[in-house]
C-alpha cells in the first residue's frame, strides 16, 4: 500500500482540536496523531485533525455521523471503516460503532487497537 507524508501536528493544534471537539484526548491517541496516524497497511483510514482539512476530516466526520447516523454524543470517531467508525469513548477505550449502533468490539486503548489493526493487515 502506498504511504503518504502527513503534516506533523503540533501540541497547539492538538489542544485546539480538543477544544473544538469538546473531547479530551487520551495520551495514546495523542501519540497516534503524532505518529502521522500510522496504521501500517491496514485498509482503513484514520480521521485527521489537520488544517486545512483533508478528505478524512475528523470535524466533518463527527458532524455527519451525529447528524445522519445518530452517533452517540459520548463517542468521538477516530477512524472510518466503510461508513462505520472506530471511536474513542470517555474512558479512552476504542469501540466499533456501525450505523446500526455500538457493537461488542472494544479495545482498552488506542495503542491496543492500533496494534491489532496493523497485525490484521499483515496476516
Amino acid at each position: 500500500m502506498e504511504r503518504f507524508m502527513v503534516k506533523t501536528i503540533t501540541d497547539a493544534e492538538i489542544d485546539e482540536a480538543q477544544k473544538m471537539l469538546g473531547f479530551e484526548f487520551p495520551l495514546e491517541y495523542i501519540e497516534f496523531i503524532k505518529s502521522g496516524y500510522d496504521l501500517g497497511d491496514a485498509p482503513i483510514e484514520a480521521l485527521e485533525i489537520s488544517d486545512p482539512p483533508s478528505h478524512a476530516d475528523i470535524f466533518g466526520a463527527l458532524k455527519d455521523a451525529r447528524e445522519y447516523d445518530d452517533l452517540p454524543a459520548e463517542l468521538l470517531p477516530i477512524c472510518e471503516d466503510n461508513s462505520d467508525y472506530y471511536c474513542l469513548n470517555p474512558w479512552g477505550e476504542v469501540v466499533f460503532w456501525s450505523h446500526n449502533g455500538v457493537t461488542d468490539e472494544k479495545w482498552a486503548n488506542v495503542a491496543e487497537w492500533r496494534a491489532q489493526m496493523i497485525a490484521e493487515s499483515e496476516a
